[in-house]
């Protein structure tokens, strides 16, 4: 077979021509490029990683492991930020989780890093001086901004009890007796953390009582966040076919979730006016509901479900550990060791 010498004319030759002469626009190509914490011999590589070709690039490399990671970028894209907590753990609605954690060492440390992406240098930081850093990320400026959580004693505090929330508004690990909170945002600005705001907050509101929330910038606390937004769900032989799959735990209903061309129904459970996203998920297509191919989640797991063009990503919440990523009915991708596993901004 004949082979085009010329690349230029090849390209010119094979377009498809429309009328009048003019070539067909090229399809616009979906951008799949995902952000992925990957343990390497003991360390933690911040990589920009493309699952279609295998595509890697690595960022940074941190002198941790992997557990506990999230990650947050500038706006420019020009620097990033990595923090490794101890709370930053999937937990299932009800029950053991499909995939269980391993308890930190007791040398697990919590700490934060500053990368230069453009040649990977990486700063440990100090956490702000005051509470519990909750959320971190950047602004508009590209201020490095960090949230805190702080318990204040109350007179009439019978008990103690250690309280752990997300920065989303969504409480964990609460035990008894009464704490009342104050959330504090900081800067990092000529080396240390300036506060700039404080505000009484509550279990539930957590850092949203904070203004300066509203400018913290892309990071993968909120992407991989379970909410969704939930819709009803009407066909009457679409609802028939869900009924027989309906669980018995954790309490919840079925509900659509509908982003670009996906489609698909959510076995959602309440929290407040919220609905959060379970692992009991399937495909609709024509008035038929489909399982996803080498789908491992189960009902009391706790998904964080994002799209981009025909591909769906789903991972575990607030870890972003065990992804799955699916086109149609395929699944083209998945790992059993990345973490923070997001979409990376466009």
């Amino acid at each position: 077979m004949k082979t085009l010498r010329f690349p230029l004319l090849a390209a010119f030759l094979l377009a498809p021509v429309l009328p009048g002469g003019a070539a067909a626009p090229a399809l616009p190509t979906v951008e799949t490029t995902l952000s992925v914490l990957e343990p390497v011999e003991g360390a933690c590589e911040w990589r920009k990683f493309e699952p279609l070709s295998s595509a890697s690039q690595v960022l940074a490399r941190l002198p941790a492991g992997c557990q506990g990671g999230s990650t947050a970028l500038s706006q420019d894209g020009k620097r990033g930020a990595v923090r490794f907590w101890r709370g930053a753990v999937s937990m299932p609605v009800v029950g053991k989780p499909t995939f269980p954690e391993p308890f930190p060492s007791q040398a697990f440390r919590d700490r934060l890093f500053l990368v230069e992406l453009a040649t990977g240098e990486a700063q440990e930081l100090p956490l702000p001086p005051e509470g519990e850093l909750i959320e971190y990320g950047f602004d508009a400026q590209g201020r490095l901004l960090g949230l805190s959580l702080q318990g204040a004693a109350m007179e009439e505090q019978a008990s103690s009890r250690v309280v752990e929330l997300d920065g989303t508004g969504r409480a964990r690990g609460v035990g008894g007796g009464k704490t009342s909170l104050r959330a504090l945002g900081f800067a990092f600005q000529e080396g240390k953390w300036t506060r700039l705001e404080v505000k009484a907050s509550s279990e539930v509101l957590g850092t949203a009582a904070l203004e300066l929330r509203k400018e913290l910038g892309e990071r993968s606390i909120r992407a991989l966040d379970p909410r969704f937004e939930a819709r009803d769900i009407e066909e009457d032989e679409v609802l028939d076919q869900l009924y027989e799959l309906s669980p018995d735990q954790p309490e919840g209903q079925w509900a659509e979730f509908k982003s670009g061309s996906q489609s698909l129904a959510v076995w959602g459970t309440p929290f407040g006016n919220d609905m959060l996203a379970t692992g009991l998920v399937r495909r609709l297509e024509r008035g038929k509901v489909v399982a996803l191919p080498s789908y491992p989640y189960r009902p009391n797991d706790m998904m964080s479900l994002k799209t981009r063009g025909p591909y769906l990503l789903i991972s575990l919440s607030d870890s972003g550990g065990h992804p799955r990523m699916y086109r149609g009915n395929k699944r083209v991708w998945s790992s059993e060791t990345a973490r923070a596993v997001t979409f990376w901004p466009k």
